[in-house]
């Protein structure tokens, strides 16, 4: 008997992936964020959080490089290189606000998918 690192299988086979439930609700909104723009609140701002107050998923397309902190300003920012956009996040932390600071010296144009 073969058996996968950290996952026995009496029959040579892939262990079981558990699904997740699917999203009943998202929000979308696509959107520009000017050069020099520190801490850009999503939420007052945008079309985001109104179907989801709480994300628990989030995809995030920039063409420029742009650095996130989630919930409150107060967070460490996450670097958002735009070669490889997009980012995602699920089921990693509750989601209640997005906010984008821009020094990339472009426009930076952004897509936020919210689950």
């Amino acid at each position: 008997m073969k058996t996968r690192r950290g996952a026995p299988s009496a029959s040579n086979l892939d262990p079981i992936k558990i699904a997740h439930e699917a999203y009943t609700t998202y929000d979308y909104d696509s959107f520009t964020v000017a050069t020099a723009t520190t801490d850009y609140d999503c939420k007052a701002n945008e079309s985001l959080f109104i179907n989801v107050p709480v994300g628990v998923g989030i995809i995030i397309w920039s063409d420029q490089d742009i650095s996130i902190k989630f919930n409150t300003t107060s967070m460490p920012a996450i670097s958002h290189e735009a070669v490889y956009s997009p980012h995602e996040w699920f089921d990693k932390l509750e989601i209640t606000n997005v906010y984008i600071t821009n020094t990339s010296g472009s426009t930076a144009n952004i897509r936020i998918f919210l689950v």
